[in-house]
């Protein structure tokens, strides 16, 4: 079957949006080519979107195409991961690890399991070489992870949510890591993982809208930050 070559769109707030070509089977009969492509996957680096944080993967899903015979696919967000060297090298030796996932829906009806990773650390002061939490504090600490996210996802679109979850460096963890804090000391808080467990009826406004170029609210981090 004959090929041809389609551009594929990210959202609107990454910099660099066409981000791939990819090769679709023409029209044949009733099965169009745009069919084919729809709901296809594809796996990106975040440094290929936005020039930062190479180490995360972010997951995009082919929803439409923008305009018919455009030969442009229109991607909406899908999942996020992190390397497992960027993983491996925030573990520590002599101190907990703690890991938590949170399953909440968007307002605009996407449902999304977040994971988020920490370890502790040294409290002010301390001359002990371990940093060991208790496991009363790790559930405690949990408890704090599940609050924070589950009400970050729930008041907001997948299309505010998405810059919330790849931003670096990112709110959401700070106010888990500062929270956290008065139980025991914690480090290296990561969003390591998100999942689309079930997405909200296909609705095109909510494609466009994701679309719209918008890439203040997706930036680089400074020197300062980084």
């Amino acid at each position: 079957m004959k090929k041809e070559w389609w551009t594929v769109r990210a959202p609107g707030m990454f910099s660099k949006r066409d981000f791939t070509i990819s090769p679709v089977n023409q029209t044949a009969g009733e099965k169009l080519a745009s069919d084919n492509i729809k709901g296809r996957v594809y796996t990106v680096s975040l440094g290929d979107l936005s020039n930062f944080a190479p180490h995360k993967k972010v997951k995009l899903i082919v929803d439409e195409e923008a305009d018919k015979g455009s030969k442009v696919a229109l991607t909406n967000f899908y999942g996020l991961d992190t390397t497992r060297d960027h993983t491996s090298a925030i573990i520590k030796k002599w101190h907990s690890t703690i890991e938590s996932f949170v399953d909440a829906k968007t307002t605009d009806g996407f449902l999304l399991r977040v994971f988020i990773f920490a370890t502790t650390k040294k409290k002010r002061g301390q001359q002990k070489a371990t940093s060991y939490a208790q496991q009363s504090q790790v559930k405690q600490i949990r408890k704090i992870i599940q609050n924070v996210v589950s009400k970050t996802i729930k008041k907001s679109t997948l299309k505010d949510l998405v810059p919330k979850l790849l931003a670096e460096p990112n709110q959401i963890t700070e106010e888990i890591t500062t929270k956290a804090d008065k139980i025991f000391p914690i480090q290296n808080c990561i969003i390591r993982k998100v999942k689309t467990i079930k997405r909200a009826k296909f609705d095109i406004a909510q494609l466009l809208n994701i679309q719209t170029e918008d890439t203040t609210v997706l930036v680089p981090p400074t020197k300062e930050d980084a």
